[in-house]
């Protein structure tokens, strides 16, 4: 029974340690949507994988649709957190 409780207390931590880093892009898409853009090619490094996954390998370029939103979605994003974690904590 010990297992199982340890078990969900470091998932439940997983849980919250990823509501803070969405709560923290959230944060700074509304805060400096330049930074956040930075982050954002910063995080869109291209990895070359492998040719089995050709047609799942294309690169699709969503800069255009949510960069000219980064306030808005970041409004949305911390909506999110926080609803999630309301229900997590009620």
């Amino acid at each position: 029974m010990h297992v199982i409780f340890a078990s969900f207390e470091i998932w439940m931590a997983g849980v919250w340690a990823s509501l803070g880093a969405l709560a923290f892009v959230g944060l700074l898409a509304i805060v400096s949507p330049s930074k956040f853009s930075a982050l954002s090619s910063r995080g869109s490094r291209w990895v070359d994988t492998s040719k089995v996954l050709a047609q799942l390998d294309r690169r699709v370029d969503v800069d255009q649709y949510i960069l000219p939103y980064a306030r808005f979605l970041g409004v949305a994003v911390l909506a999110s957190v926080a609803f999630l974690g309301w229900l997590l904590v009620g």
